[in-house]
């Protein structure tokens, strides 16, 4: 190792040696202190816990919170939970000190992932010693097996410092933005930013294997103003000698569902978030402005599959995102030149039971008209009209005696192959038409 420092640093010398033997003597030292350790203390630990009834997490519940406001009064500002959330958490760090010598890999990315989120919270890093210190006092004032707290003590430091690890590489100068929900120091924070980075600053804080969105934090907290300065320069096209830079495509490819979140979490977002996917130049020709809307995301999923956000969109029932110009654009482009052509083939069984119907009902029922039964239906007529004026009772019956019987000559006049055919079209109808909702 020594070798290879000496033939790739230039300034190599004897004090740099010194200090590197300095360092990996003292780290070896220090893991050789812990080697066989972790097992004992895994085992002290959990038979501790095992042996506490409920009256004694009762009471661990209860003091960890009155010894750290006693320690940091300031603690006070951030737990402003309920009691039972608050108990809640005291649950979850006695498993975590337990999880962490069972699973340390999944327990580091849990821990990390927790420290990102309390990024969010603005939790000041000088807080966690003395919460680990009034943890420590709670379990030394509920046992006396010495094992047992330096396993709880060595676990809970190894916790408090991977939290401290997270939030001070994830407290980025966008999230401090947002925490104070200023698009002002927003856009001051990310004015330092290189323009081929500018865009992750703003969606993409990483730790470890653990990453946080600032632009869905900020919609989850209700930073809208930040979160609105977000996107309007995310959509903002900036350029330089060599390229142009617009954030769209990052935008949609870290969240997919953005238009999603939005209609469900910040509506008052959408407009902005849409009026960046229009382009209108500054310069007019005959007094007309060329606009470029871009609506590929809008149609298109990560998959080459059609993406969800026209029925997001319907689905939130805003009517002023609905009449948007890119959205009124994308609706009739859908329809013009995919939908329409669908829906017509999709309804083409239905047209045509549709005139099987009609020509059932209105044509081969008329096509047979004959004199006979014409003549027919005037002797019933006037037979009827003469029986009239003998009694209005009389009449009723020999109306209806002659009508049916006018019907039928009518009916059974008519050459079998026409009533062949109806009775074949009314069939038709009733099963394959009528008969479709007796399965759906």
């Amino acid at each position: 190792m020594l070798a290879s420092l000496r033939s790739l640093v230039k300034d190599w010398g004897s004090q740099h040696e010194v200090a590197w033997s300095w360092l990996w003597e003292n780290v070896e030292r220090m893991i050789k202190s812990l080697l066989g350790k972790p097992a004992i203390q895994e085992k002290a630990l959990s038979s501790f816990f095992s042996s506490l009834d409920e009256n004694s997490f009762g009471i661990i519940r209860r003091e960890i919170y009155a010894k750290f406001f006693a320690i940091a009064p300031a603690g006070q500002d951030y737990f402003k939970q309920s009691t039972t959330r608050l108990h809640f958490i005291s649950d979850r760090i006695v498993m975590m000190t337990q999880d962490i010598f069972k699973d340390p890999k999944r327990m580091v990315e849990d821990i990390s992932a927790l420290g990102l989120r309390h990024v969010g919270y603005g939790i000041p890093t000088d807080l966690f010693g003395p919460f680990v210190t009034a943890c420590v006092q709670v379990i030394r004032q509920i046992t006396d097996n010495g094992a047992a707290e330096e396993a709880f003590r060595w676990s809970m430091s190894l916790i408090s410092r991977i939290l401290m690890r997270a939030i001070n590489e994830g407290s980025t100068i966008v999230m401090k933005a947002i925490n104070q929900n200023s698009g002002k120091q927003l856009k001051k924070a990310v004015g330092c930013a290189p323009r081929g980075k500018r865009s992750l600053w703003m969606l993409n804080v990483q730790v470890g294997t653990q990453s946080i969105s600032p632009l869905m934090w900020a919609i989850e907290t209700g930073a809208l103003d930040a979160a609105k300065g977000i996107i309007v320069d995310l959509l903002t096209m900036r350029a330089d000698r060599d390229r142009y830079y617009y954030g769209m495509d990052i935008l949609f490819e870290r969240h997919p569902d953005i238009i999603k979140r939005l209609c469900t979490d910040a509506p008052a977002l959408m407009t902005p978030l849409l009026d960046g996917l229009i382009w209108r130049s500054r310069i007019t020709d005959n007094g007309q402005r060329r606009v470029n809307y871009y609506i590929r995301h809008l149609l298109q999923d990560m998959h080459g599959g059609f993406a969800k956000n026209t029925e997001w969109i319907t689905d939130s029932g805003d009517p002023k995102v609905v009449c948007h110009p890119i959205v009124s654009m994308v609706t009739d482009l859908v329809w013009g030149r995919v939908a329409f052509r669908t829906f017509l083939v999709g309804k083409a069984w239905f047209l045509f039971t549709l005139a099987v119907f009609i020509c059932s009902q209105c044509v081969l029922n008329n096509l047979d008209d004959g004199p006979a039964v014409d003549a027919a239906a005037a002797a019933g007529s006037s037979s009827a009209a003469h029986r009239l004026l003998a009694s209005a009772s009389t009449a009723v019956k020999v109306v209806t005696a002659t009508t049916a019987t006018a019907v039928t000559t009518k009916y059974f006049s008519r050459p079998f192959g026409n009533r062949l055919s109806i009775f074949l079209c009314r069939c038709f109808i009733y099963l394959f038409s009528m008969g479709q909702w007796v399965v759906f």
